[in-house]
């Protein structure tokens, strides 16, 4: 049994401009200790994905239509509000985007830290300051002990990252979805929050959700993909299939607007067109207006995912031919 099942998946939003499927049918797993990448542009349905595992999909406007959220064997659809609350941040945890909107600027970060302890009930051993300076060290911050009473806006944005991990990982939980931790940090900073991930994921043998559009990253990180697009999982692979024989026409799309080094190809090729209107989506495949291998049957019949070989899946009426 996975750690973590979501099927079928169905989440929309009242906007003035009409009703939005932000999900339309999402279905993926995760296996303890395992790395999956959630890859895509934005507005593919990533980050509400990670919103509806947590509890997040503000209601209204949204809503959860339908699906299956099944969390070690437990129906998390199914649980009360207040059950779901105990869980999350507990045994599911969620590493925000934007750390400084994530944090509070009234409160210093050791008292955001130690506050996981607190809402959940648990007293570490050494008592909840010492295991917030644990926590402090352990990401690489120096001097906890004075760290801890300064705020968010004192830190740098690699910093405020670090504490956002911090704060995820206190508890230990079994789950750690990291919504694009490393989007607005440079390069070198980039490095080292996906260098700790990694560290802090193998150290408790967490299953981790990366939600990304970096192909870098899904590349040293994952060890599979889920490729999304227009609320849809179109491809699921590892990550080692996707990069050397991806099967959907934007998956291939993808790899190919992507800067090589073992190339000599000094252009880049970019998927023609844009991501489609949430409010109208066109019928059939959402991808077929951008796809060069679509043909008639694509404006009628929305694909579903299929096998397209051993343990990998794509969503197209006529896939690319493995290599």
């Amino acid at each position: 049994m996975a750690l973590l099942e979501v099927k079928d998946l169905q989440v929309s939003f009242d906007t003035a401009a009409g009703r939005i499927l932000a999900l339309n049918g999402v279905s993926f797993s995760l296996e303890r200790g395992e790395v999956l990448a959630l890859l895509g542009e934005s507005g593919s349905g990533k980050s509400v994905t990670a919103s509806a595992i947590m509890d997040l999909v503000p209601n209204p406007p949204g809503e959860i239509n339908q699906g299956s959220i099944r969390f070690d064997g437990v129906e998390l659809l199914q649980l009360s509000r207040n059950e779901r609350r105990d869980l999350c941040g507990d045994r599911i945890a969620l590493i925000f985007q934007d750390a400084l909107a994530a944090l509070n600027p009234v409160y210093s970060v050791g008292w955001q830290i130690a506050e996981m302890f607190r809402i959940h009930g648990r007293t570490p051993e050494g008592g909840v300051e010492k295991a917030v300076f644990d926590l402090l060290t352990a990401i690489g911050i120096p001097d906890p002990e004075s760290r801890a009473r300064q705020y968010p806006h004192e830190f740098s944005g690699g910093m405020r990252q670090r504490i956002m991990i911090a704060m995820a990982v206190a508890l230990e939980p079994d789950v750690i979805i990291a919504d694009e931790p490393t989007t607005a940090l440079d390069v070198t900073i980039q490095a080292q929050v996906v260098d700790l991930l990694e560290t802090i994921r193998k150290r408790s043998d967490a299953g981790m959700i990366f939600i990304t559009h970096d192909l870098g990253v899904v590349a040293e990180l994952a060890d599979r993909v889920a490729v999304m697009y227009a609320g849809r999982v179109v491809e699921t692979a590892s990550v080692f299939e996707l990069f050397e024989d991806a099967r959907h026409p934007y998956s291939v799309g993808l790899l190919a607007s992507q800067p090589r080094m073992d190339t000599d190809e000094d252009e880049l090729v970019p998927i023609p067109g844009s991501a489609p209107n949430p409010v109208a989506l066109p019928s059939g495949c959402a991808f077929r207006t951008r796809c060069p291998r679509a043909e008639g049957l694509c404006a009628e019949v929305v694909p579903s995912l299929e096998a397209v070989g051993p343990g990998r899946q794509a969503a197209c009426h006529f896939p690319v031919s493995p290599l």
